[in-house]
Order: C-alpha cells, then sequence, then structure tokens
C-alpha cells in the first residue's frame, strides 16, 4: 500500500484540542471508504474514525497506521500522517453533514503528492416508495414509463404515472403489489426496491393479477 494509504488509514493515538471559537464540527465518526491518486498510484482502502470534540484519530486494523486531526473551521481538518514511508500533513475537507470527505497529502516540507476522496459507510436507510422515480421500460410495451410521483401511509402506496394511477400495498419489507388503472384499461403492478432504496425493478400486466405479466420496468429515485 502507498504511503499516505497506508498512513491516512489508520492511526495509533491523539491530542484532542477544543477550540471554543468553532461552532460544532459534523461528525465523522464511523467506517470510511477512502480513494486515493496521485504520484503514487491509486489505492482503495476501509478506515474507522473516531471523533471527539474537535479532535480526530484514523484507524486501520490490518496495519496499525494512520493519521491524527483536527478541526480547525467548521469543515476544514489539519492533520499529521505516519506510516511506514514516511510521515507528513494532510488537509482535509468534510460536508456538512460529514458523510463525505475530500483532501491532499504530502511529506513533510513538501507540496502535495496526492489527493484522496471518502465516503462513510451508512446504514441502509428505511425502505419508503414516497418520492418522484424516473421509470424507464426494460422489456415489452413502454408502459409507466416517465416520471412517477408516489406517496405512501403505512404500508399503503399511492402513485400517479401520467394518466395512470398505481395504488397497492407494502406485501414484504422491499416489495409492493399494486393494481393500476388509466383512461385507456387497468391491470396489476408489481415492484420491488434494491438494497439502496433508491432503485427498483417492477413487473406490470393487464386485467386480473392472475394474467402473465407484459412488460418489466426500472426506477431510479430523483427525488
Amino acid at each position: 500500500m502507498k504511503p499516505l494509504a497506508t498512513a491516512f488509514v489508520g492511526a495509533a493515538m491523539l491530542a484532542v484540542t477544543i477550540t471554543a471559537a468553532l461552532a460544532t464540527p459534523p461528525s465523522v465518526t464511523g467506517t470510511w471508504k477512502i480513494e486515493q491518486s496521485g504520484l503514487n498510484g491509486t489505492t482503495t482502502s476501509t478506515i474507522t474514525l473516531t471523533q471527539s470534540g474537535n479532535g480526530i484519530v484514523g484507524s486501520n486494523a490490518s496495519n496499525g497506521n494512520g493519521f491524527t486531526g483536527e478541526f480547525v473551521d467548521d469543515s476544514k481538518v489539519n492533520g499529521k500522517w505516519k506510516g511506514p514511508g514516511g510521515a507528513g500533513w494532510l488537509t482535509v475537507y468534510v460536508s456538512p453533514n460529514g458523510h463525505s470527505l475530500n483532501g491532499t497529502w504530502g511529506y513533510n516540507g513538501r507540496p502535495a503528492n496526492g489527493s484522496f476522496v471518502g465516503n462513510k459507510v451508512l446504514p441502509p436507510s428505511p425502505i419508503t416508495a414516497a418520492g418522484t422515480w424516473n421509470v424507464k421500460g426494460a422489456g415489452g410495451p413502454t408502459g409507466f414509463i416517465g416520471a412517477m410521483k408516489c406517496t405512501q401511509s403505512g404500508p399503503s402506496v399511492v402513485c400517479h404515472t401520467g394518466p395512470i394511477l398505481i395504488q397497492g400495498k407494502f406485501r414484504t419489507t422491499d416489495k409492493v403489489r399494486a393494481s393500476w388503472s388509466s383512461p385507456n384499461g387497468s391491470g396489476w403492478f408489481s415492484f420491488w426496491f434494491n438494497g439502496d432504496n433508491n432503485s427498483f425493478n417492477g413487473i406490470w400486466g393487464n386485467g386480473a393479477d392472475t394474467t402473465p405479466p407484459v412488460g418489466r420496468v426500472i426506477g431510479q429515485r430523483s427525488l
């Protein structure tokens, strides 16, 4: 592993300094996926960050190397890294919600040698159909294509896409079974959510829900 990756992804100790002039910075405590690129190549690592006040310590259980840092304002962290390849500096910028970061690193006394971006590993969001979905056809007739706007109350789901009204319920934690109606006909519609809760796959048919499907769709959350 290259110097920053080995340095940035772990730490041994942290001296915490509280700066009264700062407002509360975002919390970065948690597990992160870090991608580094630069003169030493490209690497991807998993790190654990622990924050106390304005101070941060990073750790990597696989190698024990790392860095320490401190928020100097509500989004910027100045830090140091140390690893088998040497030691140096880090400048890190954290998003207001504490879910992403980016920055640069270098050896002591030298300009930047590379950059990095990181995303916090977040727990899965509760599945909900509520919102606006961009729906595309994935086979068969092109029904339900375009923006599909849905509301949810408990397990009940109501969606509108053009002149089509879809009404149904969650039959399992991730699958909705519904009926549809429009000026040109009616039928059934079934869609199930992927693990990211931001996309779904669906099938639909005409008439009673005992009829075979005639079309397939995919949906991507847009709002």
